[in-house]
């Protein structure tokens, strides 16, 4: 007996595309390579070790994976799968573990740098517009042209099979990262300052992915969900992630923090970041 929601028979018995999937993982293990680099690179530059901690938290927090995808209605296609392990019912890729890593860490450190490096508020908001549009475009080229994965069911705003408003989450998810781990580093220091950019990854993600969206997910898992409540919730979902990033800036002053000795100003840092 499956105590958990599993996708139609034919979603379920759909095969990967094993190529495709050769492809990912080989593009998700150079991007692991390259945020470890930078953040490397950045924990010499502002001599702290946030960046790293960052980035080692959101490899740690892709173990949250599975129930967000579970109450999301994601499914990756288990037949001919590299499956890291199963759980909640559902069979879960190698590459998608560790692009926690890239997407999550990479972008969180991307608005780290942007923000140490004096970006003031509204462009830090302005950088989203773009974030969330590559975020959603990755997600239908992963989708429907590489075959990896879906999502199924009752759902709202969906493209192509792609409930669009995720990025939207996403966005929320890395720009909270990048800017109150800025913060952090300014608030903290040593242990104190490690252990909260370790957790911050975490919290944003379970913020992101499971308590933003929670009304949401109870009602696309109730008994007979009616589709103009989801799209009612939705709606809710896609204000509160908006008002989330419009509060993560609040974290940083208007006109940006003070640029380092030595620090490029903001103003030419969208070629270096």
């Amino acid at each position: 007996m499956n105590f958990l929601p599993l996708p139609p028979s034919d979603i379920a018995e759909q095969a990967t595309n094993t190529t495709n999937q050769t492809i990912m993982e080989i593009a998700i293990a150079l991007g692991v390579i390259a945020v470890y680099v930078a953040a490397v690179r950045l924990r010499m530059k502002y001599d702290s070790w946030v960046p790293v901690a960052i980035a080692l938290g959101s490899t740690f927090c892709a173990l949250i994976e599975p129930l967000p995808d579970v109450v999301a209605n994601l499914w990756y296609y288990a037949p001919d799968q590299n499956t890291l392990y199963t759980s909640y019912e559902n069979p879960f890729p190698t590459w998608t573990y560790f692009s926690y890593t890239v997407v999550y860490g990479g972008f969180g450190l991307l608005f780290w740098r942007l923000t140490e490096g004096g970006w003031p508020r509204r462009k830090l908001l302005t950088a989203c517009i773009p974030v969330a549009a590559y975020l959603a475009a990755s997600e239908l080229f992963m989708i429907n042209l590489l075959d990896l994965y879906t999502y199924y069911g009752p759902a709202a705003f969906k493209v192509a099979s792609f409930p669009v408003w995720i990025c939207i989450l996403n966005t929320t998810i890395v720009v909270s990262i990048g800017i109150v781990g800025a913060r952090i580093r300014r608030s903290l220091a040593g242990p104190d300052a490690i252990l909260a950019a370790f957790l911050l990854p975490g919290i944003c993600m379970t913020l992101g992915l499971i308590f933003i969206p929670s009304v949401l997910w109870t009602l696309v898992h109730s008994a007979d969900p009616d589709q103009g409540w989801i799209y009612a919730a939705t709606m809710l979902v896609i204000a509160t992630g908006v008002a989330m990033i419009h509060l993560a800036t609040r974290f940083v002053p208007a006109k940006g923090f003070p640029v380092a000795d030595g620090e490029k100003p903001a103003a030419d840092l969208a070629g270096t970041a």
